[in-house]
């Protein structure tokens, strides 16, 4: 050391180095970290395999940039090498497809230092996640979530000792995993998410979970997790650090949940625990979880009444015990003062709103929808209810509300539900100091008054308004200027609002304005306020006129339903429609061309106008996502073009009461929808405010024109009747095994029935009178025991009716009509009547009257009867008695006599009991078809 203080310039070279490699540092930190060379190469090679759909890569063209400036790419700004990998695409979700496809490249190993990845929301062709992922040793963060990996997860995911966050939420249990020990070894995993991954076979789960001591989020919903026993405490060491907890979606029982819970101490602030089969009472240990906020137990099978303990909850915000079946009074939860939400809805209290409404002070969510409660609300329930935001009591028809006119609530809410409470006669004046409205439901609340103007003034963000089910009156005014910031649902339906139809505020999303007295043309939709209208409901009013050829001004129009109505004239041009329901009104002319356009028509209903022509051949290819066709009772002609078979989701399809001919296509087999269940959406008009919309259609079922909405997917219908169709019913049909409706009748058909008819397992109703069948009637009709309507009548049928338990429940005019058709419950085949001596002078039955018999019976009779049978009897014992070889034949002889007898008795044994069951079945199903038709 000395000697280099000798030397001075020595160490001023040395500090004018250091100086210079600080300052050059300084400089690269300014102007970027420059990225690895082999890690540069390793990204590139990445992308080599990578799909880019949408140019999320693009950044990656430039070689000559540095890799830590590509999109998605973070490096460390001391060591240069990448840590973070962030490719993760969200908005794959409004696009409706993912951004990134291909295989994950393993050149991704020569970046061992990352600490970071996030390839989320893509789409990696449903393969397995890499094994190699395992490798990466110093991954902090992993997330693989809904990028369409499948298969098992790998065992290897449980190297990564470092590994703090991990989700591999799943599209729909197509990522599974059989046993979770390799997640057992993630011992400093703080969040964990494997929402929708099956993990039916993974019995150790609760294991696994109880040996992440770090755990602080765990949300494995809907993931089908098998219900297990609680391990022994020996096997629980899992800390208190656990702080939300979901298991919604699974069917989990309370002996598994509930103790497990407890396990946790009171750190648990989150729990969801809805969707899942919980049964018996809340348990009072539930108030020592003193940090919840959040807990949620909806759509359970939870009984009894609420526990007290629920109060020492003062940190909850959010209750929700909706739809299970609590009874019982509810409990004042005062000392709840911080609750902000309180869910019940759906279960069978037996208390009132009372005791739960003016003791919450701070709450902002009420709902207490779908019970029987019975209460008169009035001012006092919501005096101290300063906060509330969200009210919702609907479906609770013994809930009426009793306000002063002037009465000024002490709150401003956003959501307002209250469907099914009763309000009326009048309308509700204290909603005019609601200025902050996002939602308001009342309807079916009993009101009877005019529509008051200033509620369109109320508030400029309203997105949906029901006043439907009331008996409102009046005429609407002008509302083209209202709502002029969001895209409102409005639902006006089924009052007695009249005259012209109003002009609507202009980004209206949906307008329900059907069952009114609406009167008139409808020249108003053809304002350009309509441009946002993707449902318009005009149907059951009294609207009528020509359509205006105008709706190429209505883009966005995917639902139009103008049935019921006095509109004539010709259908005009209509694009981009996926609904259409124009019937029972008076259009002319043909189906118009330009329904062409309209490849995603899932429901035409043209029925009951006066429309003609042919029926289009380019229907079958263009429509093929339609469910529904219905051109019954108009004057088309000409035959049924064969191009209709390609419409393979068809279930209800009505030609009926036309002036159609020609044959029925063979092809009719392809109606794949009609042979098994079909999943689509088609049937889903809207989601507003929380509750599903499903299409309505009328249907002609069983000779009654029927209304169906709910259950109209469950209608698969073929209705030809009524025409002028000539030929064999083709032998092809008898495939369509899901078929529960076929109506045949009044045409020209003829030929044999189909040998294989009995196919047809699901009919309930089938039709096919009054036509020129003939030939018998197949002996597997008796097969179809669901039937609830039969009829054959009036044709050209012979020979015998089958005979079966469920056929005798019909009477005779099911085949009446047919000379030569013969059996139950018509007339007696020949040689099915008793034969009968024809020298009797007897009675009908070929019997003696009582007076004759009672003249052959005197005293010589009695004591001939009286000598034959002791000669006879001593004729045969005597001789066995006194001749052994005769008795021992004869002994032998009775032996075997036995033994046939009773090997005749047991056969009979078993087919009586055979036939016993076959009975019992046949009646139940006719029973059950009997219940349906009811």
């Amino acid at each position: 050391m000395m000697k280099f203080f000798q030397y001075p310039y020595l160490l001023v070279i040395v500090l004018i180095l250091s100086l210079r490699v600080t300052c050059e540092h300084s400089i690269e930190t300014k102007e970027g970290t420059r990225c690895l060379e082999k890690e540069r190469e390793a990204l590139l090679k990445f992308k080599y395999e990578i799909i880019d759909l949408h140019g999320q890569l693009s950044s990656w063209e430039n070689h000559n940039e540095e890799c830590c400036k590509w999109r998605g790419v973070l490096c460390d700004n001391l060591t240069n090498h990448i840590i973070e990998l962030d490719l993760s695409d969200e908005s794959a979700r409004l696009r409706g497809n993912m951004s990134l496809r291909g295989n994950i490249s393993v050149w991704l190993l020569d970046i061992q230092n990352l600490k970071h990845l996030d390839l989320s929301f893509n789409c990696f062709n449903y393969s397995r996640i890499p094994q190699f992922i395992g490798s990466l040793g110093r991954l902090e963060y992993l997330d693989l979530s809904y990028s369409c990996f499948s298969g098992e997860i790998p065992h290897h995911l449980g190297n990564l000792s470092e590994l703090q966050y991990l989700n591999l939420d799943a599209y729909d249990g197509i990522l599974t995993s059989t046993n979770l020990d390799w997640l057992s070894r993630l011992h400093s995993l703080r969040y964990l998410s494997l929402r929708y991954v099956n993990l039916t076979m993974a019995t150790n789960w609760i294991l696994a979970i109880n040996k992440l001591v770090q755990l602080k989020e765990l949300y494995l919903s809907e993931c089908h997790l098998p219900t297990v026993l609680l391990p022994s405490p020996s096997t629980f060491n899992a800390s208190n650090s656990l702080d939300i907890l979901y298991l919604d979606g699974n069917e989990l029982s309370s002996f598994t949940i509930f103790p497990w819970l407890y396990k946790f101490g009171s750190g648990l602030s989150s729990i969801e625990l809805s969707f899942n089969k919980l049964q018996g009472p809340i348990p009072d240990a539930i108030g020592n979880l003193s940090s919840l906020s959040d807990l949620s137990f909806r759509k359970n099978q939870l009984e009894g009444e609420i526990p007290i303990s629920l109060g020492n909850l003062s940190s909850l915000s959010s209750l929700d015990l909706s739809y299970n079946q609590l009874t019982g009074i509810v409990p004042r939860l005062a000392l709840s003062s911080s609750l902000t939400e309180l869910y019940l809805h759906g279960n069978m209290f037996n208390g009132t709103v009372t005791q739960i409404i003016g003791s919450l002070s701070k709450i902002e969510s009420l709902r207490l929808s779908s019970n029987h409660f019975e209460e008169i609300i009035t001012e006092s329930h919501f005096f101290n209810l300063s906060k509330l935001e969200l009210l919702d009591l609907s479906s609770n028809p013994g809930i009426s509300f009793n306000f002063s006119s002037g009465w000024n609530p002490p709150f401003q809410m956003t959501d307002v539900l209250l469907a099914g409470c009763k309000f009326g006669p009048h309308f509700p004046t204290w909603l005019r100091t609601q200025t902050t409205l996002y939602s308001l439901d009342i309807s079916n609340a009993g009101i009877l008054d005019t529509f008051p103007h200033w509620l369109w003034e109320l508030s400029p963000n309203l997105i949906y308004l029901n006043l439907s089910h009331n008996n409102f009156h009046g005429v609407l005014p002008d509302f083209s200027s209202k709502f002029s910031i969001n895209s409102p649902s409005i639902d006006l339906s089924s009052n007695y609002f009249s005259g012209s139809l109003p002009i609507f505020p202009p980004h209206a999303r949906l307008l329900y304005l059907s069952s009114n007295k609406f009167s008139g043309p409808i020249t108003n939709i053809c304002n350009e306020s309509y441009c946002t209208c993707r449902y318009l409901d005009l149907s059951n009013n009294l609207l009528s006129g020509q359509l205006p050829d105008c709706f190429e001004k209505l883009p966005y129009l995917r639902f139009l339903r103008l049935a019921h109505n006095n509109f004539s004239g010709k259908i005009p041009s209509i694009n981009h429609i996926s609904s259409l329901h124009l019937q029972n009104n008076s259009f002319t002319g043909e189906i118009p061309t330009s329904l062409r356009n309209c490849t995603l028509l899932a429901f035409i209903d043209l029925s009951r106008n006066k429309l003609t022509g042919k029926i289009p051949t380019w229907v079958g290819n263009t429509f093929t996502k339609l469910v529904f066709l219905s051109l019954r009772s108009n004057e088309f002609f000409g035959s049924i073009p064969s191009n209709l078979c390609h419409l393979a989701l068809l279930q209800v399809l009505d030609f009926s009461s036309n002036k159609i001919s020609g044959a029925i296509p063979k092809c009719i087999n392809n109606f794949t929808a009609m042979i098994h269940e079909v999943d689509s959406d088609s049937y889903v008009t809207s989601f507003s405010s929380g509750v599903l919309t499903f299409e309505s259609a009328n249907v002609m079922w069983k000779k009654n024109e029927l209304e169906y909405t709910n259950t109209l997917k469950l209608v698969k219908l073929i209705d030809l009747s009524s025409n002028n169709l000539v030929g064999n019913i083709p032998a092809e049909i008898t495939s369509l095994e899901g078929l529960v409706g076929l109506n045949l009748s009044r045409n020209n058909l003829s030929g044999i029935l189909p040998a294989k008819i009995g196919s047809l397992r699901s009919l309930n109703f089938l039709d096919l009178s009054r036509n020129h069948f003939s030939g018998g009637i197949p002996a597997n009709v008796s097969q179809l025991d669901q039937l609830g309507v039969l009829d054959l009548s009036y044709n050209n049928l012979s020979g015998k009716i089958p005979q079966s338990i469920h056929l005798r429940t019909f009477d005779a005019s099911v085949f009446e009509g047919n000379p030569d058709l013969c059996g139950l419950p018509l007339k007696a085949c020949p040689g099915d009547e008793i034969a009968q001596d024809p020298k009797s002078n007897g009675n009908a039955n070929g019997m003696k009257n009582p007076e004759e018999e009672d003249k052959l019976i005197s005293d010589g009779f009695y004591i001939s009867m009286a000598v034959g049978f002791v000669f006879g009897f001593w004729g045969v014992c005597g001789t066995l008695v006194f001749n052994n070889l005769w008795r021992i034949a004869v002994f032998k002889l009775w032996n075997s006599s036995m033994d046939w007898l009773y090997v005749k008795i047991a056969i009979n044994k078993i087919r009586l009991k055979e036939a016993f069951h076959k009975f019992v079945k046949s009646w139940s199903r006719v029973i059950l078809a009997k219940l349906c038709n009811v």
